[in-house]
Protein backbone atom coordinates (compact mmCIF):
# COMPACT_ATOMS: atom_id res chain seq x y z
CA UNK A 1 0.00 0.00 0.00
CA UNK A 2 1.21 3.47 -1.04
CA UNK A 3 2.53 5.67 2.62
CA UNK A 4 0.42 8.27 4.07
CA UNK A 5 1.00 11.76 2.51
CA UNK A 6 2.24 13.45 5.94
CA UNK A 7 1.54 17.16 6.19
CA UNK A 8 4.71 19.48 7.29
CA UNK A 9 2.77 22.72 8.57
CA UNK A 10 -0.90 23.98 9.09
CA UNK A 11 -0.29 26.26 6.08
CA UNK A 12 0.16 24.05 3.71
CA UNK A 13 -3.14 21.80 4.76
CA UNK A 14 -5.23 24.20 4.42
CA UNK A 15 -3.60 25.64 1.44
CA UNK A 16 -3.94 22.43 0.11
CA UNK A 17 -7.59 21.74 0.83
CA UNK A 18 -8.48 25.05 -0.49
CA UNK A 19 -6.87 23.60 -3.66
CA UNK A 20 -9.08 23.60 -6.92
CA UNK A 21 -8.19 20.05 -7.50
CA UNK A 22 -9.00 18.88 -3.39
CA UNK A 23 -12.36 20.86 -4.80
CA UNK A 24 -12.93 19.26 -7.99
CA UNK A 25 -12.33 16.01 -6.82
CA UNK A 26 -14.79 15.97 -3.88
CA UNK A 27 -17.61 17.47 -6.68
CA UNK A 28 -17.23 14.75 -8.78
CA UNK A 29 -16.94 12.22 -5.72
CA UNK A 30 -20.21 13.49 -4.47
CA UNK A 31 -22.19 14.29 -7.94
CA UNK A 32 -22.33 10.24 -8.35
CA UNK A 33 -25.87 9.19 -7.43
CA UNK A 34 -26.78 5.52 -6.35
CA UNK A 35 -29.98 4.23 -6.39
CA UNK A 36 -30.47 2.04 -3.40
CA UNK A 37 -28.69 1.92 0.39
CA UNK A 38 -27.35 -1.85 -0.60
CA UNK A 39 -25.55 -0.19 -3.67
CA UNK A 40 -24.37 2.89 -0.70
CA UNK A 41 -23.23 0.12 1.33
CA UNK A 42 -21.59 -2.29 -1.02
CA UNK A 43 -19.78 1.29 -2.45
CA UNK A 44 -18.54 2.25 0.65
CA UNK A 45 -16.09 0.35 1.49
CA UNK A 46 -13.57 -1.56 -0.77
CA UNK A 47 -13.06 -5.30 -0.17
CA UNK A 48 -8.97 -4.24 0.99
CA UNK A 49 -10.57 -2.46 3.99
CA UNK A 50 -12.53 -6.24 5.18
CA UNK A 51 -8.62 -7.86 4.72
CA UNK A 52 -8.19 -6.32 8.20
CA UNK A 53 -10.74 -8.98 9.82
CA UNK A 54 -9.06 -12.53 9.24
CA UNK A 55 -10.14 -16.14 11.12
CA UNK A 56 -13.64 -15.09 11.54
CA UNK A 57 -16.67 -17.70 11.35
CA UNK A 58 -18.09 -15.85 9.20
CA UNK A 59 -17.63 -13.72 6.28
CA UNK A 60 -16.83 -9.82 7.24
CA UNK A 61 -18.21 -8.13 4.21
CA UNK A 62 -21.40 -10.09 4.40
CA UNK A 63 -21.55 -9.44 8.29
CA UNK A 64 -21.17 -5.91 7.99
CA UNK A 65 -23.21 -5.17 5.12
CA UNK A 66 -26.37 -6.73 6.52
CA UNK A 67 -26.13 -5.21 9.50
CA UNK A 68 -25.29 -1.64 8.10
CA UNK A 69 -27.89 -1.79 4.98
CA UNK A 70 -30.33 -2.74 8.26
CA UNK A 71 -29.53 0.08 10.34
CA UNK A 72 -29.70 3.09 8.04
CA UNK A 73 -32.50 2.29 6.45
CA UNK A 74 -34.62 2.04 9.96
CA UNK A 75 -32.38 5.71 10.50
CA UNK A 76 -33.02 7.52 7.01
CA UNK A 77 -35.63 10.00 7.78
CA UNK A 78 -34.22 11.65 10.49
CA UNK A 79 -30.35 11.16 9.56
CA UNK A 80 -31.19 12.74 6.07
CA UNK A 81 -32.74 15.99 7.79
CA UNK A 82 -30.23 16.24 10.27
CA UNK A 83 -28.58 20.08 10.86
CA UNK A 84 -26.80 19.92 14.10
CA UNK A 85 -23.26 18.64 14.29
CA UNK A 86 -24.09 17.50 17.69
CA UNK A 87 -26.91 15.24 16.43
CA UNK A 88 -24.74 13.98 13.79
CA UNK A 89 -21.87 12.72 16.23
CA UNK A 90 -24.67 10.97 18.45
CA UNK A 91 -25.63 9.13 15.85
CA UNK A 92 -22.36 8.06 14.58
CA UNK A 93 -21.36 6.88 17.86
CA UNK A 94 -24.88 5.58 18.56
CA UNK A 95 -24.30 3.28 15.62
CA UNK A 96 -20.33 2.84 16.24
CA UNK A 97 -21.50 0.97 19.45
CA UNK A 98 -24.35 -0.83 18.08
CA UNK A 99 -21.75 -2.33 15.34
CA UNK A 100 -19.37 -3.19 17.61
CA UNK A 101 -22.17 -5.36 19.73
CA UNK A 102 -23.64 -6.75 16.76
CA UNK A 103 -20.06 -8.12 15.58
CA UNK A 104 -18.75 -9.36 19.11
CA UNK A 105 -21.76 -11.58 18.86
CA UNK A 106 -21.35 -12.69 15.37
CA UNK A 107 -17.54 -13.07 15.10
CA UNK A 108 -17.26 -13.86 18.36
CA UNK A 109 -13.92 -10.97 17.60
CA UNK A 110 -13.53 -7.39 19.08
CA UNK A 111 -13.73 -5.25 16.07
CA UNK A 112 -12.65 -1.99 18.56
CA UNK A 113 -14.25 1.24 18.14
CA UNK A 114 -12.03 2.76 15.79
CA UNK A 115 -12.79 0.31 13.08
CA UNK A 116 -16.25 0.59 13.07
CA UNK A 117 -16.29 4.32 13.41
CA UNK A 118 -14.20 4.24 10.28
CA UNK A 119 -16.51 1.87 8.34
CA UNK A 120 -19.31 3.52 9.44
CA UNK A 121 -18.22 6.80 8.30
CA UNK A 122 -16.80 5.10 4.99
CA UNK A 123 -20.85 4.06 4.37
CA UNK A 124 -21.98 7.54 5.55
CA UNK A 125 -19.75 9.72 2.92
CA UNK A 126 -20.92 7.74 -0.16
CA UNK A 127 -24.84 8.04 1.49
CA UNK A 128 -24.29 11.95 0.46
CA UNK A 129 -24.54 10.37 -3.30
CA UNK A 130 -28.14 9.06 -2.69
CA UNK A 131 -29.98 9.64 -5.53
CA UNK A 132 -32.96 10.25 -2.87
CA UNK A 133 -31.82 13.04 -1.14
CA UNK A 134 -32.92 16.38 -2.03
CA UNK A 135 -30.38 19.11 -3.09
CA UNK A 136 -30.56 20.86 0.28
CA UNK A 137 -30.14 17.13 2.33
CA UNK A 138 -27.31 16.25 0.54
CA UNK A 139 -25.65 19.78 1.18
CA UNK A 140 -26.49 19.45 4.66
CA UNK A 141 -25.05 15.98 4.67
CA UNK A 142 -20.88 16.84 3.35
CA UNK A 143 -21.08 19.43 5.85
CA UNK A 144 -21.87 16.94 8.77
CA UNK A 145 -19.82 14.21 7.98
CA UNK A 146 -16.89 12.49 10.09
CA UNK A 147 -13.52 11.40 8.25
CA UNK A 148 -13.42 7.93 8.20
CA UNK A 149 -9.85 7.91 10.35
CA UNK A 150 -7.59 4.83 9.35
CA UNK A 151 -3.33 5.41 8.08
CA UNK A 152 -3.92 8.24 5.54
CA UNK A 153 -5.88 10.63 7.45
CA UNK A 154 -4.46 9.66 11.55
CA UNK A 155 -0.48 10.15 9.71
CA UNK A 156 -1.81 13.25 7.72
CA UNK A 157 -1.27 15.17 10.78
CA UNK A 158 1.03 13.75 12.97
CA UNK A 159 3.30 17.09 12.55
CA UNK A 160 0.81 19.59 12.76
CA UNK A 161 -1.45 18.12 15.81
CA UNK A 162 1.55 17.24 17.96
CA UNK A 163 -1.19 17.37 21.23
CA UNK A 164 -2.64 13.96 19.55
CA UNK A 165 0.71 11.96 19.87
CA UNK A 166 0.56 9.98 16.66
CA UNK A 167 2.62 7.06 16.67
CA UNK A 168 5.04 6.14 13.16
CA UNK A 169 2.69 3.61 11.36
CA UNK A 170 -0.42 4.66 13.02
CA UNK A 171 -3.61 2.52 11.72
CA UNK A 172 -7.79 2.78 11.85
CA UNK A 173 -6.85 0.29 15.31
CA UNK A 174 -4.82 3.40 16.90
CA UNK A 175 -8.79 5.46 17.88
CA UNK A 176 -9.73 3.12 20.81
CA UNK A 177 -11.99 5.76 22.73
CA UNK A 178 -14.52 7.81 21.62
CA UNK A 179 -13.19 10.40 23.20
CA UNK A 180 -10.05 9.95 21.16
CA UNK A 181 -12.16 10.28 18.04
CA UNK A 182 -13.59 13.49 19.00
CA UNK A 183 -10.58 14.77 19.54
CA UNK A 184 -9.49 13.79 15.99
CA UNK A 185 -12.75 14.71 14.35
CA UNK A 186 -12.87 18.18 16.39
CA UNK A 187 -9.00 19.27 14.94
CA UNK A 188 -9.33 17.89 11.67
CA UNK A 189 -12.75 20.46 11.53
CA UNK A 190 -10.56 23.37 12.86
CA UNK A 191 -8.53 22.80 9.78
CA UNK A 192 -11.53 22.75 7.33
CA UNK A 193 -13.12 25.67 8.75
CA UNK A 194 -10.07 27.39 8.21
CA UNK A 195 -10.31 26.39 4.22
CA UNK A 196 -13.70 27.04 4.15
CA UNK A 197 -14.32 23.70 3.15
CA UNK A 198 -16.32 20.76 4.44
CA UNK A 199 -14.30 18.27 7.02
CA UNK A 200 -14.51 15.31 4.47
CA UNK A 201 -12.77 17.02 2.17
CA UNK A 202 -9.57 15.77 4.43
CA UNK A 203 -10.38 12.78 3.59
CA UNK A 204 -10.06 12.83 -0.05
CA UNK A 205 -7.54 15.31 0.20
CA UNK A 206 -5.09 12.65 2.46
CA UNK A 207 -6.34 9.85 0.55
CA UNK A 208 -5.43 11.65 -3.04
CA UNK A 209 -2.13 12.86 -1.46
CA UNK A 210 -1.17 9.13 0.12
CA UNK A 211 -1.30 8.07 -3.57
CA UNK A 212 0.51 10.86 -5.24
CA UNK A 213 -1.80 12.90 -6.69
CA UNK A 214 -0.51 16.31 -5.87
CA UNK A 215 -2.98 19.38 -6.12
Amino acid sequence: MPKPHVFTSESYLISALRDSKTKKIATDFFDERVDTIAEVVRMGVGSNTYRAFRNLPVRPSTTFRMWTESYIEKSMPPLSSMHASQDYAAYVHDATLALVRYWRTKTRSEMGYGRGAKLLNLVLKKLACLSTLSDLERRNFIFLQHIPLDSYTIMGIQKIAPDLDIPNGSTMKYIKTPDQYKKFQERIAKFAAKAKVPAIYYDILAWDMGHDAKP
